[in-house]
């Protein structure tokens, strides 16, 4: 697995990009906001344009962690076939 992050790209930086043999995987994170949030964020930005040409069947991730609990709050992951 390969993993990088604050990638950029032509409308602003992608929080995390994981890349397995199979599927790449784009990453947004929030804090104290919503997971839809974070999906807007990777639609809007277009950032799945970036990596379109690595052959790899790309999976968006948002999450969104709670500051107060220490944990994840509330999640969205697409469903590759869609993106």
């Amino acid at each position: 697995m390969y993993v990088d992050v604050e990638v950029r790209t032509p409308r602003g930086r992608v929080d995390m990009v994981m890349r397995t043999k199979t599927t790449l995987y784009i990453v947004e994170l929030k804090l104290d906001k919503t997971a839809d949030e974070a999906m807007n964020q990777i639609n809007l930005r277009n950032y799945p344009e970036r990596f379109a040409l690595c052959g790899l069947p790309i999976v968006k991730v948002a999450i969104d962690f709670d500051r107060e609990r220490h944990t994840i709050s509330d999640w969205l992951i697409s469903d590759p076939s869609c993106s």
